[in-house]
């Protein structure tokens, strides 16, 4: 493969400093470059970015391909300065949902087994068992059909709890029941002691988590948010959990990241908060990924992970 200019583009991390070792290990043909390192700005061909600057698109007039970082693509979407006749693609990784899984699993385990309690047993030296119930008493809706949530669904059918989806189009997939529209979303909080939001942010999607759902929820039910901050009306859930619909929210994605000082979610008993990290891409897998995605689209081919912009995933 001939030498290619790799663009990174984010006012968060130094994307260059992140990935330059594992990009030199497997793919030396790929050159990254900070802006500031671009001396002809017309070569650009290819962008690697996540929360990039409003302007940072424009310097770049012949860019084609975005290789985002996430697998979320809502922000590059929206972004002002991407051309519409830019191809975007998003990180698909199979470990990536494993890990998302394992976040969730841990969440929904301890929720159904009461798990939290024990610690405060520990300390105060009480023996007595909480809850034994199988997993079969706990069923789980799970927002969106994806890559993610499907490894979250087959974990959690693996250890015996109930699976029922939320998607674009209803059917049965791997044998889960999947539901749509505003009648099956309601339906599904309302028949879910675990509600787990995995959907991608687009403008069907944004504000669905609201009170008209909280309202559905069952008395004792956990919602775990791991889509996008976007997804939730934040002012909808904590008025929800005043009136105990849901019962108990671990967050870990928020409209505004890092999540303010003096946000009302820091110090609420019944919300649990981390920091935008139930899963990520190891170095080595994001530059295999990017590197396989511009090999495909240099070819001709649409890369892995190509984003349907008019669906917005």
């Amino acid at each position: 493969m001939q030498q290619i200019d790799l663009v990174c583009l984010c006012q968060l991390y130094d994307l260059k400093d992140m990935y330059r070792e594992a990009f030199a290990k497997t793919h030396p043909w790929i050159n990254l470059l900070r802006p500031a390192e671009v001396k002809d700005p017309s070569r650009i061909r290819h962008a690697f970015a996540f929360s990039p600057g409003r302007q940072d698109f424009d310097p770049y007039p012949n860019l084609a391909l975005v290789s985002s970082m996430g697998a979320g693509v809502d922000a590059l979407l929206q972004h002002p300065g991407l051309r519409k006749d830019i191809v975007v693609s998003r990180l698909i990784d199979p470990e990536q949902g494993q890990m998302m899984a394992g976040f969730a699993l841990y969440y929904i385990v301890g929720w159904h087994r009461e798990m939290w309690r024990y610690q405060d047993f520990q300390a105060k030296g009480i023996w007595q068992p909480i809850n034994r119930s199988a997993p079969s008493a706990l069923p789980v809706g799970i927002l969106g059909f994806g890559n993610m949530a499907r490894s979250l669904a087959a974990a959690l059918r693996q250890l015996g709890y109930p699976v029922t989806a939320y998607a674009s189009r209803p059917g049965n997939k791997d044998g889960i029941d999947v539901l749509a529209g505003r009648d099956g979303l309601l339906r599904l909080a309302a028949a879910s002691r675990a509600l787990v939001n995995l959907l991608p942010l687009t403008p069907q999607t944004e504000g669905l988590l609201s009170a008209e759902v909280f309202a559905e929820m069952p008395e004792n039910a956990l919602l775990l948010q791991l889509g996008r901050g976007g997804h939730l009306v934040e002012e909808d859930l904590l008025d929800g959990l005043a009136e105990g619909r849901p019962a108990m929210a671990a967050l870990d994605v928020f409209a505004t990241e890092p999540l303010p000082p003096d946000h009302p979610f820091w110090t609420h008993d019944r919300v649990m908060i981390t920091p935008h990290v139930a899963s990520d891409a190891a170095e080595e897998v994001m530059a295999n990924w990017v590197a396989e995605g511009i090999r495909a689209f240099e070819s001709g081919q649409k890369p892995k992970g190509f984003v349907d912009r008019a669906r917005g995933y």
